[in-house]
């Protein structure tokens, strides 16, 4: 005779094996999505974006496992180019600070540090209008203000250059250039 524990614990065994499995399967539902997307969005990106750089950013936050739109993916990168524009800032304001770390006012390391700040600043006070934007269906309003993100950042970065200065933020402001990027392709495949 099977002792009703048996049976309970056979139940409990097979509801578990089904939870995993269809757990897995919206797991890789999800990572079928956000490559599908990446892919897409590289392909139209002219170059701007890889599919790899699409894949490990969006990868790196939990929630593209649960996307199941562009516009989810663009809230991600949206969120993203924040955190990356909030400690680029950061960065750019203790290297300003104080004695400026060597740097002399007006010279022109300092000039483009500070045009980069002010970008920097530009870029953080609108983001939040971009979110805002993107959960209100506000497309168009959201990718064009990720395209004058991207152009800030950009015009940081060849401020060094044109000042034939060496830039200590290369690769924020290409992190920063391709998540804004990233985020207003996403939304234009919403669109």
């Amino acid at each position: 005779m099977v002792s009703s524990h048996g049976i309970v614990n056979a139940f409990f065994l097979f509801a578990v094996a089904l939870v995993a499995a269809s757990q897995a399967q919206h797991a890789a539902n999800a990572d079928s999505f956000m490559s599908g997307a990446c892919k897409i969005v590289a392909g139209s990106s002219s170059g701007v974006i890889s599919v790899t750089f699409c894949m490990d950013a969006l990868g790196s936050d939990s929630r593209s496992l649960s996307a199941s739109h562009y516009s989810d993916l663009a809230i991600i990168a949206i969120d993203l180019l924040t955190s990356n524009t909030t400690s680029t800032k950061a960065k750019i304001d203790n290297i300003l600070k104080d004695d400026g770390n060597g740097l002399k006012p007006g010279d022109a390391t300092t000039v483009c540090f500070q045009s980069c700040q002010a970008a920097y600043a530009s870029v953080l006070q609108g983001q939040l209008g971009i979110f805002y934007n993107v959960q209100a269906g506000r497309f168009p309003e959201a990718m064009s203000a990720l395209e004058k993100a991207a152009n800030m950042v950009e015009e940081c970065e060849k401020g060094f250059g044109k000042s034939n200065v060496k830039s200590l933020l290369t690769t924020e402001n290409h992190d920063s250039f391709e998540l804004a990027k990233l985020g207003a392709l996403l939304l234009n495949e919403e669109h």
